[in-house]
């Protein structure tokens, strides 16, 4: 799989529009004017963060950049959250290393690579601020909080939020790095709401009516903002305030008596039926009232209504005021409950047809069209996967009544490739099985592009072998089976098969599989594989004793996991193995430890063990005796923990004679093969059996037993394996 380009909402990058009958609160600019490394404006709903924050960026960014991302559900997932935070610090910052950056917030682990090299980039950059909207609207902070750890000097995070966010906000308090604004100091005062209502508004309210109104709403903008919606139009002013309760518990009887009340019947149906969008726009509103005039009805609201606020600088989109929305949604299940469902049926349909699929996912469940919320996700996972959103694949899956979903065999296989992506084994298998449960396997095919369950099941199996090799052949030849040459997946197995057989010391077989793999892989855009393959192949020719080959080809890789984004991909952490196992066959030993341990740290983020032993033995093998001990060690106690490890244990045997620190092997030297043999009787296989995991025929595997026999000066199994764990060619039991 490829990684694919962020999914970006320009909107969310968009600062909301200061209203023309917005007021200067100086007070609380001066405020926001102390630049400390964070600043947190947290109160309740209808307090006006937003605003204060989009007026105050309007006036500072004449004297330093100010980005600007306004956050959603979606931004649970790190993927999401800072592909936008890049994307808007880049806009406003020309010298950050757009492309660069970008790619990595898709392909590479957060926290260990996107924030350290985004922090490394801001401190060149100098003073800038980026102030993260709606925080409340994501429950997983923690890589925010390792952000606002190590901004660097000049950089302020601005957060603006409902609710305090899991931040170390104490530490930073004692510290002074905190400027806090709080629901008591956005309260308008007297004079503040004097400002609005009767110089920007021109209501002409008696400085004791605009008293009554600010003490009946204690001080709430959204309370004042809602009265001053119904005063515009109110014969008796001063009756209205009189009878107004600003507080939260009568806002939503008041919006159905009185702000409704002022628009006109057809307006009214508008705002009540499109407040089940998130995003408005002319087209999307009128399929789902199915009706048309809806960019005259926004043309209206946004100047009369002061909860309508822009998203662009076209004036195509919008969105009611969060608050605003909650109350419309309330009135309008009161109202017309028996209509939501379609409602939302139609804006799933609008969404679909233009491509904006997480829309129509929403939309899709709120409606109960579960079915079609499936296919959708069906359809697209792998896009989202290759774009590393596998977070939000799971979000939707869970969205899902879990019924429906166990009942789909194609979501279950969603679930269980996207938990593997993430590492997860035990939810894989539980996935796995729920499918071959259901039976059927020969349906298809999928539209993923597999062209069955069972193909599905096979090439996920391959795939992620969870340290058994003999699971991976196993599946990957039935995978090939099933797939054909012509699959979009056949990349993917026939670098399944070579890393395995490459694991069982079969250079020749690995070597045929991967060289397909990187033929094949590039039309196809499976450029995960087809890297890797590359890189496998240099470690062939390494082992081959090709120097230059193994050079070039390690050169090779490099060269196009930077073109295609994949550098620091913990897919392909060989990558950088190779490369390393290269620069230390040519005896540059300092870069060669430099990339070989990068390696290793990308395989141990990616989670194989398989994968992360082949790393470690590769570091161990360029390193001093001391840190070489450890680093065998940790590898042995990794493939100790594999099912069927196949020949790395022999490799590791190898290397660990190669740097003198073999256990007592006292002379003893077994070929590669009669190792791996070796290493399969122990765990019991008859001579048949090993024949068949390794291709070889029962004539040449017996006649490597005989000379391992020989060699240990032993005549039967249990001797031969007894006097190899005692000369460290196996691991002791």
């Amino acid at each position: 799989m490829r990684p694919e380009e962020p999914i970006l909402l320009v909107t969310k990058l968009h600062p909301p529009f200061v209203p023309a009958q917005t007021i200067a609160r100086e007070r609380l600019s001066a405020r926001l004017r102390e630049r400390r490394p964070l600043t947190l404006v947290a109160c309740p709903a209808g307090f006006g963060k937003s605003t204060l924050l989009a007026a105050w960026r309007e006036e500072e960014a004449a004297r330093r950049p100010v980005a600007w991302v306004t956050l959603d559900e979606g931004d649970d997932d790190d993927v999401v959250l800072w592909s936008h935070v890049v994307e808007a610090l880049c806009r406003v910052c020309p010298a950050l290393d757009h492309a660069g950056l970008a790619a990595l917030a898709v392909t590479a682990p957060v926290r260990e690579v996107v924030l350290p090299r985004l922090v490394n980039a801001l401190a060149e950059v100098g003073d800038v601020a980026l102030v993260l909207d709606d925080f409340h609207r994501i429950s997983d902070v923690s890589a925010v909080a390792w952000f606002a750890a190590h901004l660097p000097p000049g950089v302020e995070l601005v957060i603006a939020t409902r609710t305090d966010p899991e931040l170390p906000l104490g530490t930073l308090r004692a510290h002074g790095q905190l400027a806090e604004l709080r629901a008591d100091e956005l309260r308008f005062t007297g004079a503040e709401a004097a400002e609005f209502l009767n110089g920007r508004l021109g209501l002409g309210l008696a400085p004791a009516d605009v008293d009554l109104l600010v003490a009946r709403t204690e001080g709430w903008p959204a309370g004042i903002y809602l009265a001053a919606l119904s005063l515009a139009s109110a014969g008796d002013r001063h009756a209205l305030v009189a009878a107004f309760d600003g507080t939260s518990a009568h806002v939503v009887d008041f919006l159905a008596t009185e702000v409704l009340a002022a628009h006109p019947p057809e307006l009214q149906a508008f705002m009540l039926r499109t407040a089940v969008l998130e995003r408005l726009c002319a087209p999307l509103c009128d399929a789902v009232l199915d009706a048309e005039g809806s960019a005259a009805a926004l043309d209206s609201l946004a100047r009369t209504n002061l909860f309508l606020l822009p998203l662009d600088d076209h004036r195509r989109w919008y969105r009611f005021h969060h608050l605003f929305a909650q109350l419309l949604r309330a009135e309008l299940e009161r109202r017309e409950p028996e209509l939501v469902p379609e409602l939302h049926r139609r804006a799933y349909a609008w969404h679909r047809a233009s491509g904006t699929t997480e829309e129509a996912i929403h939309h899709a469940v709120a409606a109960g069209e579960f079915a079609g919320a499936g296919a959708l996700i069906a359809e697209t996972w792998v896009q989202y996967a290759n774009a590393g959103r596998t977070a939000s694949v799971l979000d939707w899956l869970g969205r899902i009544p879990a019924a429906v979903v166990d009942a789909d065999p194609r979501l279950l296989l969603v679930e269980a490739w996207v938990s593997a992506l993430r590492g997860r084994e035990d939810a894989m298998r539980a996935a796995a099985a729920k499918v071959r449960a259901l039976g059927g396997l020969g349906a298809g095919p999928l539209p993923d592009g597999f062209a069955s369950l069972e193909s599905s099941l096979a090439v996920l199996s391959a795939t992620f072998g969870w340290g058994d090799v003999s699971a991976i052949l196993a599946h990957g030849t039935r995978s090939a089976e099933l797939e054909g040459p012509d699959s979009p997946w056949r990349p993917v197995i026939t670098w399944a098969l070579g890393w395995a057989h490459l694991c069982n010391g079969d250079l020749e077989r690995a070597d045929r599989w991967l060289e397909e793999t990187t033929r094949i892989a590039p039309p196809v855009d499976q450029w995960i594989v087809g890297v890797a393959a590359v890189a496998d192949r240099s470690l062939i020719a390494g082992r081959r004793g090709r120097r230059d080959d193994q050079l070039r080809l390690a050169d090779e890789a490099y060269a196009l996991a930077g073109e295609v984004g994949l550098l620091d991909a913990i897919e392909d952490g060989e990558v950088h193995t190779a490369r390393g196992a290269a620069l230390a066959a040519q005896g540059r030993t300092g870069e060669a430890l430099a990339a070989l341990e990068r390696g290793v740290f990308l395989r141990r983020l990616w989670g194989q063990p398989l994968d992360l032993a082949d790393g470690l033995i590769e570091l161990a093998s360029a390193q001093d005796r001391d840190a070489a001990a450890a680093t065998f060690a940790e590898a042995e106690a990794v493939l100790a923990g594999c099912r069927d490890a196949g020949a790395l244990p022999v490799r590791l045997a190898a290397a660990r004679r190669a740097a003198g620190l073999a256990r007592g092997a006292a002379g003893v030297t077994l070929t590669e093969r009669e190792l791996t043999v070796l290493q399969r009787l122990e765990g019991g296989r008859s001579e048949r059996e090993i024949g068949r995991e390794l291709f070889l025929s029962f004539n040449t595997v017996h006649t490597h037993v005989k000379a391992v026999y020989r060699k240990l000066g032993v005549s039967s199994r249990e001797e031969a394996l007894a006097r190899a764990r005692e000369r460290g060619l196996l691991s002791p039991r």
